[in-house]
């Protein structure tokens, strides 16, 4: 009888920790279901700006990123990510911008041109390459066309975001 509970309580215990595993797994493939959304079925807008460092600028390169950054941070809770890329050779920057959609790309853009850093911006910067990527809207390609921005769209075919 002894040896019986003891058989049961191993066997007890082996199946305890095959269905904790099972549930672990399952639990995994549940999270990684709901965290992934379809490149396509975002509404998310990025902008992808690659610009130059201008040779005569009186603009100081890291003050000016701070303060901007600061600003984009304190004002526009809908820019989900806004950051400076600088070349090794400090002459080249690629700035890298991700609106929750075209509504807040044209905000952003209104923002922008209206504030305190639209002159010292390109004071600082030529505008190299604009590419935005994502579902941009009418609405926004009117605007950006309408104020002398020339850009590339590009569309998802396919691919997520977690």
């Amino acid at each position: 009888n002894y040896k019986l509970n003891l058989i049961s309580m191993k066997n007890l215990k082996i199946l305890s920790f095959v269905l904790f595993l099972m549930n672990c797994q399952l639990k995994e493939n549940t999270n990684q279901d709901q965290s992934v959304t379809r490149d396509s079925d975002s509404d998310n807008i990025t902008f992808i700006i690659n610009l130059k460092v201008n040779d005569n600028t009186d603009e100081d390169l890291d003050e000016f990123i701070k303060q901007i950054t600061q600003h984009v941070i304190n004002t526009e809770d809908f820019c989900l990510e806004y950051g400076y890329y600088v070349s090794e050779n400090r002459n080249s920057v690629t700035l890298y911008e991700k609106y929750i959609d075209s509504g807040s790309a044209v905000k952003h853009g209104q923002n922008f041109m209206a504030g305190e850093y639209f002159d010292r911006f390109f004071n600082l910067f030529t505008l190299e390459k604009f590419i935005v990527t994502g579902p941009a809207s009418q609405e926004f390609k009117t605007f950006t066309e309408e104020n002398g921005f020339v850009i590339e769209y590009r569309n998802s075919i396919d691919g997520f975001i977690r």
